[in-house]
């Protein structure tokens, strides 16, 4: 035993004597590996969900363990090399780190979703990325999201920070903090815990976080207690499994990830452990600079899922209670009658008649009203489940499905691969529509809640002209936007006014044909601020001009390439512009286009 310890007593300072000696075999050069054609890899971990952990049956599990394991069949595949992997857990984060920079032993390996950062790669040698690292900034729910940088200084030198020692997220706010000068107090918690968790359970705290972990745990529980800063989001360049500086096990591993099969295996591998729908959404997300308009309709969506699901189950819990109570009401009833009966059958006869005929006449008039009830509510069930289950849940189905197929795009001709994006297309318009749907629904239920703010016209309408870039120019039309000043700030819901301006330029591109123009004008007046969206398309008639707002209207005019309308748009238009107290209207005349016309309070 003292001599096995000897030799591993540089080891001492980091782990368990047993830990690393508790196998016989010793890790071991590539070189020597291939020549012997087999050898040992030691792998140190620390837990890091979902890329590495234990599960409930104490087996080791994970993404990066899972892509650990495809090494080892990958290097018998191609070089007939047998490999046994020795699996150490590390003391923390920071030890588990330091194990790599300075021991250098060959054959040694750590995996706890490190990320690829310049001083990182200037001590450890990394693997290619093998997904998108975004970090975004998170604070406790109490704190209000700050719309300048100027705000955002003032409310956060006041609150605490919560990080992890010897992590980019600590090196991420100490840069923040000298960068900004902002005097906020910064606060450890141990590796093993989630700084997410951790800051739901406070109030005035913030910290740094990656978005695939935000995203996962908002989509498990959107009201989770924090809220998203839209300041300070960082790309970098992915997450790697690291190993020694100048190992020569840097070949064998950059030929693993580039290799062909590795991005199919590891789209199977994220399947256990991410929604593909959130992985896929986050990677584009890292290729659209984190677009704060992408990030915030996700958000709704999820948020949308859960209040679907939430009003379902209440709608249950509320039917069984209606239920209970009028059996119970039932019974309490009928015992009431037997015992009048039995003490007053005879001097009471006239009296009992009288209440039964006034009971009976109740009845009749609680059963027609339940009858009405219960008609409306499974109106209104039918809808949901339609839209949440016999919808939703097929297109997106098939619209991740035709993202999986255009990954493997090196395989698809040209006529293959204009038949998935066309299939991606029509899924998206699908969505939309059940979007609309779900919206007058919200609507009518009154669950619409507006958080009326200062907003940057410009640059919303912007973005969105932007989104439908690509459908513009699948018809050849071409926007003309102006704007008199850079920056226009009004009164209103961001979010709101994203659905406003989308429905009014995508019915524009509905009703335009090839070759048309759209034109979109903001114009600044003393106190309001009136956005046009004037398009070439055939016009309105005066009936047309009277159903224009109302639901489910189907107007003269129809879409140009064959495009899908349920008639909900503008009435949803409509409704949201006057909740924030603003107006719309419509001028057009047969034949020559139409414009529609928003006029907001300015800020």
């Amino acid at each position: 035993m003292e001599k096995r310890c000897c030799l591993c007593w540089v080891w001492l300072l980091f782990i368990p004597i047993g830990s690393f000696c508790q196998s016989n075999a010793i890790a071991q050069s590539w070189e020597q590996t291939e020549k012997n054609k087999k050898g040992t890899l030691t792998i140190f971990w620390y837990e890091s969900r979902p890329f590495i952990f234990r599960n409930d049956k104490n087996e080791l599990v994970g993404i990066e363990f899972e892509i650990i394991e495809g090494f080892k069949k990958y290097l018998k595949t191609n070089y007939n090399t047998d490999i046994e992997i020795n699996w150490i857990e590390g003391k923390d984060f920071g030890n588990t780190y330091n194990l790599i920079r300075d021991q250098k032993i060959p054959g040694t390996f750590a995996t706890s979703a490190f990320s690829i950062v310049p001083e990182r790669l200037a001590e450890v040698e990394f693997s290619p990325p093998y997904m998108a690292d975004v970090c975004v900034l998170i604070s406790s729910g109490n704190i209000p999201i700050a719309k300048t940088l100027d705000e955002f200084n003032d409310v956060f030198s006041k609150l605490t920070a919560i990080t992890i020692r010897q992590t980019i997220y600590e090196k991420d706010l100490i840069i923040l903090q000298k960068s900004e000068n902002i005097p906020f107090k910064i606060e450890y918690i141990s590796s093993e815990q989630n700084i997410l968790r951790h800051i739901a359970g406070r109030d005035n705290a913030f910290g740094f976080i990656d978005l695939p972990i935000y995203m996962m745990m908002f989509n498990d529980d959107p009201s989770v207690n924090v809220k998203r800063q839209n300041f300070f989001p960082i790309n970098r360049e992915g997450y790697g499994i690291i190993f020694p500086k100048g190992s020569d096990w840097k070949t064998p591993v950059d030929n693993y990830f580039q290799n062909k099969n590795f991005k199919n295996d590891f789209q199977k591998i994220i399947s256990h452990y991410l929604d593909p729908e959130l992985y896929f959404f986050v990677e584009d997300l890292a290729k659209q600079s984190n677009s704060p308009i992408a990030l915030l309709t996700k958000e709704k969506e999820i948020q949308s899922k859960d209040l679907i699901s939430k009003t379902e189950q209440i709608e249950k819990e509320t039917k069984t209670r209606n239920i209970l109570t009028a059996l119970i009401a039932v019974i309490l009833a009928s015992l009431v009658t037997i015992i009048v009966l039995y003490r007053k059958k005879n001097e009471q006869k006239e009296k009992i008649e009288s209440q039964q005929q006034s009971i009976e006449l109740k009845s009749e008039e609680l059963r027609k009203r339940n009858e009405h009830l219960i008609a409306i509510n499974e109106e209104k069930n039918n809808l949901i489940k339609i839209l949440a289950h016999d919808l939703r849940a097929p297109i997106n189905h098939v619209q991740g499905l035709a993202q999986v197929i255009l990954l493997s795009a090196e395989s698809l001709n040209e006529e293959e691969k204009k038949m998935m994006h066309q299939i991606t297309d029509v899924s998206i318009r699908l969505n939309k529509m059940i979007a609309n749907l779900l919206d007058i629904d919200a609507i009518e239920n009154d669950r619409v809640k507006m958080t009326i703010d200062q907003v940057n016209i410009n640059s919303i309408i912007q973005d969105i002209v932007k989104s439908f870039q690509k459908l513009a120019e699948q018809k050849s039309i071409t926007f003309h936007f102006s704007a008199k000043a850079d920056s226009l700030l009004v009164k209103g819901d961001s979010l709101y006014i994203i659905e406003v301006f989308e429905n009014l330029i995508s019915n524009a591109l509905k009703f335009s044909e090839r070759g048309k123009n759209i034109f979109i004008d903001v114009l600044d007046s003393a106190d309001k601020v009136q956005i046009t969206v004037r398009d070439e398309g055939p016009g309105l008639t005066p009936d047309d001009k009277e159903m224009l707002f109302r639901k489910f209207q189907r107007l003269s005019a129809r879409p140009t390439a064959g495009e899908a309308s349920l008639g909900l748009g503008l009435s949803i238009v409509k409704t949201y512009v006057e909740l924030m107290n603003a107006e719309v209207s419509c001028e057009s005349e047969p034949g020559k286009g139409a414009s529609f016309i928003v006029c907001f309070e300015k800020a």
